[in-house]
């Protein structure tokens, strides 16, 4: 017996293509929000730690060309990309509902410490702490389905070893009866379609800030 999820379930929402569809253009659009909402927290860190744009009064720091603008489209963009890999990737793939927060504020701490200064490594070093805790439950609950996530493209859910519990992310029971024991395969493209999206995302955010800067 192989385990397929709900065998009722039908439909395009539900096919391989799908999944790693959904999970490519998820990674794609996190990657490519949080590397604008880091390098805008960078060049407003560069200026002094805040700076203002428009309103009816006079303005001490002028926010540069794009930061007004990159700071809230790239947090929009980072939660809409958590959507996209919860409704479409579906479990399939590195999980963006479990690396987003670790991601965002490990990588907004650093952006304080290398500020350095008093309230820039206090501000940070809580940051890194609060990415840091929830990550380390998640991969104490299983390291396999932090990186390759809990399901195959098929929807075939992967067997993640004896030692592998519920958490906080991955509330489904881990290793139901006919789950799959994950391949080279699954590892190359569950891991693989991640990272080449993310890549191709920070790619696309540099090449757009600078033009915007």
């Amino acid at each position: 017996m192989t385990y397929y999820g709900d065998p009722t379930s039908r439909g395009w929402r539900n096919s391989a293509l799908t999944r790693i569809v959904g999970s490519a253009a998820s990674w794609f659009l996190f990657a490519l929000c949080f590397s604008l909402l880091l390098a805008v927290s960078f060049v407003v860190m560069s200026i002094g730690g805040s700076c203002a744009s428009g309103g009816p009064y006079e303005i001490a720091v002028e926010c540069p060309d794009g930061v007004a603008a990159f700071a809230p489209l790239s947090i929009v963009g980072g939660l809409i990309a958590v959507a996209i890999s919860v409704f479409l990737a579906q479990g399939f793939g590195t999980p963006i509902s479990t690396w987003a927060w670790p991601i965002l504020f490990i990588g907004l701490g650093v952006a304080f410490l290398v500020a350095q200064d008093v309230t820039g490594y206090i501000v940070g070093g809580m940051f890194v702490l609060m990415g840091a805790v929830p990550l380390v439950l998640e991969l104490r609950g299983s390291l396999q389905r932090v990186f390759i996530g809990q399901n195959a493209a098929n929807g075939a859910q992967l067997y993640e070893g004896e030692r592998a519990r519920r958490s906080l992310m991955s509330p489904r029971q881990p290793n139901p009866e006919g789950a799959v024991k994950p391949t080279f395969a699954h590892w190359l493209v569950g891991l693989g379609i991640p990272v080449l999206a993310a890549i191709a995302g920070y790619q696309v955010a540099v090449l757009w800030f600078a033009a915007a800067s």
